[in-house]
């Protein structure tokens, strides 16, 4: 999956929030609280997610890059699998200009096919739903430029 979404606000502060997000992640993950200039292509952590079926998984998380503030990769690995996620930001005129890339690869070639498959009926919802996620994103940007 591919998204690119335009925000009334700039790189920076979209930057800022992914890191105090993956701060209380790993936080919420570990127990542990991580200064930012400790995280850094490398980093990794566990952390437990709930699968579709119900039953936890631990997953294995890994920061691929970050380049302050144009962009953040990390892969998250199951038993089954690797997802990556990246996000790429550039200033504009108007805000920032994201792209947002999620693609999965599957340990057997059956999973890869099923997932493809489910992409293609999923996909307009999923992104649908990382459009909405942004628009919150920078919704709370604006809220706390207003506050102070």
């Amino acid at each position: 999956m591919e998204i690119k979404v335009e925000l009334q606000v700039s790189a920076n502060e979209v930057f800022e929030q992914l890191l105090e997000s993956l701060i209380q992640d790993i936080k919420n993950s570990t127990g542990q609280t991580i200064p930012k200039n400790k995280l850094s292509k490398g980093f990794s952590y566990k952390k437990i997610l709930r699968s579709n079926m119900g039953y936890d998984v631990t997953v294995n998380v890994q920061i691929n890059e970050l380049i302050q503030p144009n962009k953040y990769s990390a892969t998250i690995e199951n038993p089954k699998g690797t997802n990556t996620i990246e996000y790429s930001l550039r200033d504009t005129l108007k805000g920032v200009e994201i792209t947002y890339k999620e693609y999965y690869k599957a340990l057997s070639n059956l999973q890869n096919w099923n997932y493809l498959l489910v992409s293609l009926i999923y996909s307009r919802r999923s992104k649908k739903k990382m459009r909405k996620q942004f628009a919150n994103l920078e919704q709370q940007i604006l809220n706390a430029k207003n506050i102070k």
